[in-house]
């Protein structure tokens, strides 16, 4: 049975609960077959509670009355969006890293090509007779070409044009 709180915030709360069936009953008649469960007493529940008018919680000695705020939810909140506020700002910073080094490469690249391009040009010509070997004719050059292309020539079993 319930009553309404009280000024005090007492509130009674009594419960017989049946010693036969486990169920609540009031203060009247109640009706309950037991089957073959062994009966046991009728017992009083939780007689008497006494409870916060505030924030309707039971009241103790040490009981600390605080209104519900959503405070520490709009801090972690607050808190989460500066901590992705932040990772956004680190990864726009790497991003342009990335992409100045890239427009760096880009520029050396160019500069190399054109160095290049400017470099190469016609084919300078030799300076002096070309001296190839076997075309030296000379079989005491001491080019080491030469001295290799003859020496060569020399240990070859077959038969050679012009020797």
């Amino acid at each position: 049975m319930r009553r309404e709180a009280d000024p005090m915030g007492l509130k009674l709360r009594g419960v017989f609960q049946c010693g036969a069936c486990g169920k609540p009953r009031g203060f009247g008649a109640h009706a309950c077959s037991p089957g073959k469960r062994q009966r046991q007493r009728t017992a009083l529940r939780n007689p008497v509670t006494w409870e916060c008018g505030t924030c309707r919680k039971p009241r103790g000695v040490q009981h600390t009355c605080t209104q519900r705020s959503d405070f520490k939810a709009r801090k972690r909140k607050a808190a989460a969006e500066e901590r992705k506020r932040k990772r956004k700002a680190v990864r726009e910073r790497q991003a342009a890293r990335r992409k100045q080094a890239a427009a760096d490469r880009r520029t050396r690249d160019r500069a190399r090509k054109t160095a290049a391009k400017a470099g190469k040009g016609k084919p300078r010509a030799r300076s002096g007779e070309s001296h190839e070997p076997g075309t030296c004719g000379d079989h005491d050059c001491l080019k080491y070409g030469c001295k290799a292309y003859w020496q060569g020539l020399a240990d070859c079993p077959g038969p050679h044009e012009g020797d």
